[in-house]
């Protein structure tokens, strides 16, 4: 039952006015598609997460059981999101074959994981929203809106601060289980309120989307969310009647989810279950390790941007709804808030991934905040967002301006200087895009400021707006220039055309040292190189003629190789890095049969 209290919220019907379907419909479409097309897997998280993926889909049903890159298995994060990416690129090569690339068939798994989450956020703020405990106050003389009308403006807001947080738009547009993280977490929180009026169907969802956590991002942030199911169930009110069903339907079958995918990995291949998820599981144990210093440091310069424009109306809500935290509209959000703060502090490894988590609460809560902002406080983040938004708009065209025709010639050299070897380009469809959006954020700042709307929704519109127009600036005007510093294309070409003839098309193995696993990936696709597979210890199964190796020694005399004498076969760089150093090596003589009189480096 909700607690019988002063609402601090005070709005009138009009205020309600929901936002026209196609308008949402429109701006997901708008925020979704630009930077998955026409790019190649980025360095780090992007690359990595594809591998994973083309491991999987040209691979047997070793690679789909058990993640890995080229051979290189993957511990911390589940299958989920790349089974999904696998499958889009098995089913582009299958609809339309040469149509698309792989990584371009990976990155629009991200699409239903994205619908996923606006669809499902939207609808959770939306059944809270009607609740008689979230409703604004009665106005003396009437007028206050509807419950229903207030639940759908709420979830309007939820949706367009989702959309305008900084900190998701590059995550949510590359391959990696982030976005599947973000998308099973929004399932928790409807769960939760889905279960306030239908407590079995309540329960289901609750085990898929606490299941579908685990498989993503690993144990710690779900073991979190269902903690926090587990204490409103038992402790809170309204959850009262939800404690049968998550006992009797909710629990079994998040245990079957969750034993599904270790069954299936041990039914085929015993002997590698076993070495995989003790693996596994060590590597679990040994990264909740705690947060140190560092990683709290990171955290504090990085989530007060990454989660803007939420948090500060977050906050406000705590503070205006703090004589009601515990109705479910309030307590709910701030639940699982608490919950995935309370993950970023299992472990010394700070993650920006990992920071995706906290986004589902805090968009409800925001959402929740919005009837209580004063009129200044509104009016000062639509000033703010419009002021920003605007001049950085202005500075993307006018770089490009600048790099296309080369005036000012001192500003094109520095800018130049940033991408050394690519020539400035235009593209006359990615120009029309950008026209087109620059349009479209002219005709919405004009309906703000000119036409002066009262709908509740209005202070974010200018966020969510802005921050989409300078993501589509970047994904087609500076798209060229973006790609070429994030990409590993060029350097893997190079390598592909320095390999002797024994190393090509997968005649001989290359051992590795010092790649990342994004680095691997993008050698392993672009160069169509084999690596030696490396087993659950960390150790190379097969030793091979050649050896691959990055680091930032300028010196060839520095540094440690793998016992033997090796001979250099190659060097190269990425222009846009000064330091680091991709060098391939051919064996010459093993370790045990060096003569001691011969100098090796060791």
């Amino acid at each position: 039952m909700d607690l019988p209290r002063s609402s601090p919220a005070r709005l009138t019907a009009l205020a309600t006015i929901k936002l026209p379907r196609w308008g949402l419909a429109l701006m997901c479409l708008v925020y979704i598609l630009p930077g998955l097309f026409w790019r190649d897997p980025w360095k780090a998280e992007d690359a990595a997460g594809f591998g994973v993926m083309w491991t999987m889909a040209r691979g047997t049903l070793h690679d789909w059981l058990i993640p890995n890159i080229s051979g290189l298995p993957v511990y911390d994060s589940g299958p989920l999101a790349y089974w999904l990416g696998a499958l889009s690129i098995r089913l582009s090569d299958w609809i339309a074959p040469g149509f698309t690339s792989a990584p371009v068939a990976a990155r629009l798994a991200d699409i239903p994981w994205l619908l996923l989450t606006a669809s499902v956020l939207w609808y959770s703020t939306y059944l809270l929203g009607r609740r008689p405990a979230a409703q604004p106050l009665a106005l003396a003389f009437g007028g206050q809106p509807e419950a229903r009308d207030y639940g759908r403006t709420l979830a309007d807001g939820a949706l367009l601060i989702l959309l305008a947080t900084l900190g998701l738009i590059e995550p949510a547009h590359r391959s990696s289980a982030d976005v599947g993280t973000l998308a099973m977490s929004s399932v928790v929180l409807y769960a939760l309120a889905r279960s306030l009026d239908r407590p079995f169907s309540g329960a289901i969802a609750l085990a898929f989307g606490v299941a579908g956590v685990a498989l993503t991002r690993g144990p710690f942030p779900a073991a979190a969310l269902l903690l926090v199911a587990i204490a409103l169930v038992a402790a809170h009110p309204d959850w009262r009647r939800s404690r049968v069903p998550l006992l009797v339907v909710g629990m079994p079958l998040l245990a079957a989810l969750l034993a599904a995918w270790p069954l299936a990995v041990n039914y085929f291949d015993p002997a590698e279950a076993r070495q995989y998820f003790a693996t596994r599981q060590h590597f679990w144990i040994s990264y909740a390790d705690g947060i140190d210093a560092d990683g709290l440091r990171h955290y504090l310069r990085t989530v007060p941007w990454f989660t803007l424009p939420g948090w500060p109306i977050a906050a406000w809500a705590v503070w205006s709804w703090r004589r009601n935290l515990l109705n479910a509209h309030v307590v709910l959000p701030l639940g699982c808030l608490a919950a995935s703060v309370a993950t970023l502090g299992v472990t010394s490894d700070p993650s920006d991934g990992l920071l995706l988590t906290l986004l589902p609460g805090l968009v409800m809560l925001a959402a929740v905040g919005l009837p209580t902002l004063k009129r200044g406080a509104a009016n000062a983040l639509d000033w703010f967002s419009l002021l920003i938004y605007s001049l950085i708009a202005l500075a993307l065209w006018g770089s490009w301006l600048t790099r296309l025709i080369g005036v000012p010639a001192a500003y094109a050299s520095s800018m130049q200087r940033l991408v050394p070897g690519l020539p400035g380009s235009f593209h006359a469809d990615a120009t029309i895009v950008a026209i087109v959006a620059s349009l479209g954020w002219l005709w919405l700042v004009y309906w703000r400021v000119v036409k002066h709307p009262k709908v509740l929704w209005r202070s974010v519109v200018l966020a969510s707006g802005g921050a989409m127009l300078c993501w589509v600036l970047l994904m087609t005007l500076w798209l060229p220039e973006i790609d070429f510093s994030r990409s590993y294309r060029e350097l893997a070409l190079q390598l592909q055309g320095a390999l002797p003839p024994e190393a090509r098309a997968h005649q001989a193995c290359i051992a590795s040292d010092g790649l990342g696993p994004g680095h691997r990936a993008s050698f392993a696709y672009f160069s169509d190189v084999r690596f030696a597979p490396v087993d659950f210890e960390g150790h190379e199964t097969e030793s091979c003629q050649f050896l691959l190796r990055e680091d930032q020694t300028r010196d060839l005399e520095r540094g440690d190789l793998r016992g033997g004498r090796w001979q250099l076969v190659w060097e190269g760089r990425r222009a846009v890095d000064r330091d680091e150093r991709t060098r391939l090596y051919r064996r010459t003589r093993d370790k045990a049969d060096e003569h001691p009189s011969v100098r090796s480096v060791q």
